[in-house]
């Protein structure tokens, strides 16, 4: 394996991420248009049906491994001390599955 395709690998997933997350917003916001859900019942109706719950859950996993790659590749280029660099990307991966994993308890929560 050479490092080139491990490149290749994050640079095509960060423009999968990029087109789905998009998509999702471009969707939603029609979504939100033809619906107009004012106050949260007509919130809590619209996010509980299930496919919206699913399509929700990976935009937000997607922003998510788009930020990783991202945030990853800036710190990879522009921090040259190794220890420095190592503990900010436990820091960010820490931050990212605190944030993944409220969001799919927040997710849960409206679904149940």
């Amino acid at each position: 394996m050479n490092w080139r395709a491990q490149g290749f690998r994050a640079w095509l997933l960060q423009r999968l991420t990029a087109v789905y997350i998009l998509a999702f917003l471009v969707i939603f916001l029609i979504l939100l248009a033809a619906n107009n859900p004012v106050g949260y019942a007509a919130w809590r109706n619209m996010m509980g049906n299930a496919m919206t719950a699913v399509f929700t859950a990976i935009f937000f996993l997607a922003v998510i491994f788009h930020g990783w790659v991202g945030i990853r590749d800036v710190l990879i280029d522009y921090v040259h001390n190794v220890a420095l660099r190592f503990s900010a990307l436990v820091l960010v991966a820490l931050a990212l599955l605190v944030m993944a994993l409220w969001m799919l308890r927040t997710l849960l929560v409206v679904a149940l």
